[in-house]
């Protein structure tokens, strides 16, 4: 425990004094900076955790957060992503109904878990389901939810497995779908091919970026985590409310302006948490797990208090902006085009930096990134290099046109030639028809070919040239 405290300790003097722009040094650690506002006794220090802005995953702090840790209930959030990714899909709804079997109810017997109340032969909406799951991390709801996408237990942790692959969750390991081993649901339900005994295996990096990929992919999932209770199947004899125990939300004891989500959990190693915040369009996700003692449910409390102060911090220091407009612009002494504003996180107060390779334009000074699966902090640029090019782009009707039109050099060579085309034909109306000598024409002794009029000759070039040029357009723009 005391090589805990003082490798986290060490860690937060590290993170202020990045986080810092107006001191050099900071004596306070991130206790010292909770407990003036709050009353969190040491003990309960995080084992790990993470923090991360929502838009390119930028890491603002962590402290061991490539730890191995129990994933728990926070498991419940891949199975919430790959519902969400089936609606999306138009597999399912959220009014998609799925009918309680007697397995299910007898789940939702078993008072070792998290649970609620289901009745066989009921049904239960997917939008109900997925806030049991993410609220009160209902096992038998998310497995209600699993077995809607996979008959077969084992299949869906698969799933869940190539999908935390896919989301770049390199050190994760599922066992089940909800985060509790199999050997505790009593036989009714074992994932066929996992060990019924296996925890599921992750970090507080990994949880951070399935946390990003569910916002980024599915931010409406912020309109079930952000309730603060919520009722099913009211007015009925199976009627159940719920309160979340998300205490960073409105009106709850730790409320902090901005927070919509994420989601709770424990394990015997201490309570968890995922929590997010948006400010100003500066979004941020913590991961915090291990606080407390699980054995003193009290302990919880201090989660929020950590959270809070983290992003606090964060949101004090940092802010989401344009870093660079569309258009022309000197950059690193090169005149570029950048088709579209450019929007990243930033120190406030600071000056960008940025690199030029290639046909990229990359963030120098950008903080760690989570994971190569999340948006890349950079935009795709042209360097302007003809002064007629430049001129062009400073006039902002001119750069828009041609880039909605698209042209090219083969454009140029098309417009060219068409309008080359359409000289000659109006050459062609002008040339007067000059008739030939009847004398002449009646001391000719045997039949003459009279030359082809030069009328005609530039008539059908131009008309020539002109089909030639229309012909490349319909090329470039349409086949």
């Amino acid at each position: 425990m005391k090589t805990k405290k003082i490798g986290f300790l060490l860690s937060l003097l590290a993170f202020f004094y990045i986080l810092t722009t107006t001191k050099p040094v900071v004596a306070d650690t991130l206790l010292e900076q909770v407990n003036k506002d709050y009353n969190v006794p040491k003990s309960d220090l995080p084992e790990t955790g993470i923090v991360i802005e929502a838009e390119n995953g930028q890491i603002f702090w962590e402290q061991d957060a490539t730890k191995s840790i129990n994933a728990a209930e926070l498991s419940n959030l891949m199975t919430t992503y790959l519902v969400l990714e089936a609606i999306h899909n138009g597999t399912l709804s959220l009014e998609t109904k799925v009918i309680a079997t007697q397995n299910d109810e007898a789940i939702g017997q078993i008072k070792s878990l998290n649970n609620n109340n289901i009745i066989a032969g009921i049904e239960y909406t997917v939008r109900d389901l997925l806030k049991l799951a993410v609220t009160p991390s209902s096992n038998v709801a998310t497995l209600m939810l699993a077995n809607l996408l996979e008959e077969q237990d084992g299949r869906f942790v698969t799933k869940m497995n190539n999908k935390a692959v896919e989301l770049g969750m390199t050190q994760t390991t599922f066992n089940t779908a909800t985060g509790i081993p199999a050997v505790q649901f009593e036989g009714y339900y074992q994932p066929e091919g996992y060990d019924s005994n296996a925890e599921n295996i992750t970090t507080a990096k990994d949880l951070a970026s399935l946390a990003y990929h569910l916002l980024r992919d599915f931010p409406s999932v912020l309109d079930t985590t952000k309730e603060t209770s919520f009722t099913i199947l009211p007015d009925s004899l199976y009627e159940e409310t719920f309160q979340t125990d998300n205490d960073t939300l409105y009106g709850r004891p730790f409320a902090f302006k901005g927070a919509d989500g994420l989601k709770t959990s424990h394990s015997e190693a201490g309570f968890n948490a995922i929590t997010t915040a948006r400010r100003n369009g500066l979004r941020l996700i913590t991961v915090l797990t291990g606080v407390g003692d699980s054995a003193q449910p009290e302990s919880e409390r201090s989660l929020y208090p950590i959270s809070n102060t983290l992003m606090e911090q964060i949101f004090d220091t940092y802010e989401y902006k344009e870093i660079v407009s569309a258009g022309q612009q000197e950059i690193n002494d090169k005149t570029v085009l950048v088709e579209n504003d450019w929007y990243a996180v930033v120190k406030k107060g600071s000056q960008p930096t940025f690199t030029l390779q290639g046909e990229t334009l990359t963030l120098t000074d950008a903080l760690p990134i989570i994971s190569d699966t999340a948006l890349p902090l950079s935009v795709s640029y042209r360097e302007i290099t003809s002064n007629i090019e430049k001129n062009i782009d400073q006039h902002t009707f001119l750069a828009q046109l041609i880039n909605v039109i698209e042209i090219t050099k083969l454009t140029i060579l098309a417009l060219g030639t068409t309008f080359l085309g359409l000289i000659f034909l109006l050459m062609s109306i002008f040339i007067p028809i000059v008739p030939e000598d009847k004398e002449k024409l009646a001391n000719r002794k045997r039949p003459h070919t009279p030359p082809l009029p030069m009328k005609k000759i530039m008539r059908w070039a131009g008309l020539a040239i002109f089909l030639v040029g229309i012909g490349i357009l319909l090329v470039q723009y349409i086949l």
